[in-house]
């Protein structure tokens, strides 16, 4: 059984403390109210959404459960289904009705972003984008590695199902309305946590194969007592997630907001994640498909298996 420790929650810190305690040493944390004084905090209702970017094409994610992706079903049509609706329609179906139902859309990112920066380039939503007036990059990202900012709305009882960020970015995410619990579990614990294979049907590499809510000790006897870390975030809370750290949301408030800053690390320290990641993004670099050939798929499980458990 699980039992996770509490990772540090603390005030707010100057960008140096922060680099110092936290960002050079890959550890998480909670900065306390690090988001409190952004508008969004005090802004961003379902009401004042609506009217900003309600008539705006929403694509979501949907799931017949309450985790995303759904990986409890067996096929991926069905395991990384997505709608299209406006956002005021979509924030009408999280709003109201049974929680199992409000739970099972989410709109996150990848489906579209806020902000870019790519090559010293930046590339601002130019409908979305106007979110970011309500939010400012927090003062411990350094803007020069800024890569990525998402948005995110949902109801209660949402799960993003255990899995590591592939861009090969440290987090900060502003928990802007709402509450959510994070549970984080080191690079180094990447043997426990089995995620899915290089060469296998199931393409999302960086999830791992574990049901957090259903754990099948059978198939996953060392999940048992793999060391996890617990966040707590309240609405104005900025957290801190390390590069490569694998991480799972439970989404607990009515109507939940954040927005996600990815930067790129200026050194990492070596670890399994990122190692197991630099074979995938070889593997994609070549071009190699997924194939039928059973012997092929043999080898790129071997390898990955390899990666994964650290030979």
């Amino acid at each position: 059984m699980l039992t996770p420790t509490p990772i540090d929650r603390v005030p707010e810190l100057r960008a140096d403390e922060f680099r110092a305690r936290y960002e050079e040493p890959e550890r998480p944390v909670v900065i306390a109210g690090g988001a409190s004084q952004f508008a969004a905090t005090r802004r961003w209702s379902l009401e004042y959404l609506t009217a900003a970017i309600g008539a705006i094409e929403a694509p979501f994610k949907v799931s017949e459960t309450s985790s995303h992706p759904n990986f409890r079903a067996t096929e991926p049509s069905r395991m990384f289904a997505r709608e299209k609706t406006s956002f005021a329609e979509f924030f009408r179906s999280i709003a109201h009705g049974a929680p199992a139902e409000r739970a099972r859309r989410l709109f996150t990112g990848d489906e579209r972003f806020l902000l870019q920066r790519r090559g010293g380039k930046s590339v601002r939503d130019p409908e979305l984008g106007v979110l970011l007036d309500d939010v400012p990059v927090p003062g411990i990202v350094p803007e020069e590695r800024l890569y990525t900012a998402w948005g995110w709305f949902s109801g209660p009882g949402v799960r993003t199902w255990l899995h590591y960020d592939n861009n090969g970015c440290h987090n900060v995410n502003a928990q802007l309305t709402g509450s959510k619990e994070c549970l984080l579990f080191a690079p180094r614990e990447l043997g426990k946590l089995a995620p899915f294979p290089l060469g296998g049907d199931n393409p999302a590499h960086n999830c791992s194969q574990v049901d957090i809510d259903d754990v099948d000790a059978s198939r996953f006897p060392d999940f048992d007592d793999v060391p996890c870390e617990r966040a707590e975030l309240q609405a104005g809370d900025l957290l801190f997630i390390p590069a490569f750290w694998f991480h799972t949301f439970r989404h607990r408030g009515e109507f939940n907001s954040n927005v996600n800053f990815w930067y790129k690390p200026e050194r990492l320290r070596p670890n399994p994640v990122a190692t197991r990641q630099a074979l995938l993004d070889l593997v994609a670099a070549a071009g190699i498909p997924a194939t039928s050939d059973p012997r092929a798929r043999e080898l790129l499980a071997a390898l990955d298996q390899a990666a994964v458990k650290g030979l």
